[in-house]
């Protein structure tokens, strides 16, 4: 029996330590660097192109972007950049 994949929002909420999703969009300096983390170790292939757009504009606010690459990575600039 194969085991189900984590969606990518759950999967940064665990990382984060939040007990609820609305959480990401708050959080401190110390989870700010957890996820950055937690996202350059996600390769892009890992979730489809529509599932990094839905966690850039839900989590940041941005439009989305034209590859799963370019929303990973403004993600991560959002975390690295809040957390400076």
């Amino acid at each position: 029996m194969t085991e189900k994949r984590k969606s990518l929002l759950d999967l940064l909420a665990e990382s984060a330590g939040c007990a609820f999703l609305s959480d990401l969009r708050n959080v401190n300096s110390d989870q700010q660097g957890r996820l950055a983390k937690k996202l350059e170790s996600i390769p892009p292939e890992t979730y489809p192109f529509s599932v990094w757009n839905d966690a850039l504009r839900y989590l940041t606010g941005a439009p989305e972007e034209v590859t799963s690459e370019a929303a990973r990575a403004q993600l991560i600039d959002h975390y690295v950049k809040s957390e400076a």
